[in-house]
């Protein structure tokens, strides 16, 4: 049994969900072997925070579903198509000075446009989520189609544009249905599980300590039969980040087998987790 002391989540790592519904699983274990008995609060709260991670699962899952380039090939290639379509513009762009010269009219225009909307890294667009490639360019456009048609006009990027124009819109109307066909949650709202999921747990750590706050046997008995699994994930996360130096993500468990999920596609490399250290009050 991992010993909880009164000030053990004074400093602590935000787990991901998977971490916590291994220790809340272990938890309600601990509960059961308390004595006296638990107040019935810590049981319930316990209980929903085990419901939350496996709803958080579930809808996992079904977000991984839909951004999979496998069960949706569709919109990996509309995607790939507007990378490639994005990044010719900008070279079109960037060709106009040096095809024309900085101070010519269309060098002039083509710079109005790369140090205005165009002002990014072709792949801080191109790779990135989905959904943050989808809200960048739309950002984007509406920027050019406001401000600088003439400009694209001035440079010969019409027929250009209107190409960026037209992929952009099928990955847009792809995005959409292929969120739809799943049943998929976005990238915000999983996130927003995932918050509500390290706040459950902040509340359980809490009616635990109030429960059992002294330095006695019975207390620090029972403290650590319900809250040293939080704690021993705790000292994992901890162990992990001094490994990898903090460069690394804390990777997510299997809460009944408790072994480490291993990412190696880039759809589960995006999941919305958080896994940097940031302190907790409890």
């Amino acid at each position: 049994m991992r010993i909880v002391s009164q000030s053990e989540f004074f400093n602590s790592y935000v787990l991901p969900p998977s971490r916590l519904g291994w220790a809340a699983r272990r938890a309600r274990e601990g509960i059961g072997k308390v004595e006296p008995a638990a107040p019935p609060e810590i049981g319930a709260c316990n209980e929903g925070l085990i419901a939350m991670t496996e709803h958080y699962a579930e809808r996992h899952r079904a977000w991984q579903a839909a951004r999979s380039e496998r069960a949706d090939p569709e919109l990996a290639l509309s995607d790939h198509k507007l990378d490639k379509s994005f990044s010719n513009f900008v070279s079109r762009a960037r060709m106009e000075i040096e095809d024309h010269g900085e101070h010519s009219p269309r060098g002039k225009a083509a710079q109005r446009l790369l140090t205005g909307p165009l002002n990014v890294e072709v792949h801080a667009v191109t790779n990135v989520a989905r959904e943050d490639q989808e809200a960048m360019l739309r950002s984007i456009l509406t920027d050019l189609d406001a401000s600088h048609l003439r400009d694209i006009e001035a440079c010969g990027l019409l027929a250009s544009y209107a190409v960026l124009q037209a992929d952009f819109k099928a990955f847009a109307e792809a995005m959409s249905q292929a969120i739809k066909s799943e049943a998929a949650p976005t990238t915000e709202e999983l996130q927003q599980l995932a918050a509500d999921i390290s706040s459950k747990s902040v509340e359980l750590i809490h009616r635990v300590n109030g429960a059992y706050p002294t330095t006695s046997e019975e207390d620090r008995k029972n403290r650590s039969l319900i809250l040293g699994p939080f704690a021993l994930q705790n000292d994992r996360a901890a162990a992990f980040y001094r490994k990898s130096r903090g460069q690394n993500r804390l990777p997510d468990i299997d809460p009944e087998s408790d072994v480490d999920i291993i990412v190696d596609d880039q759809a589960n490399a995006d999941a919305p987790t958080p896994g940097d250290e940031v302190p907790q009050p409890a």
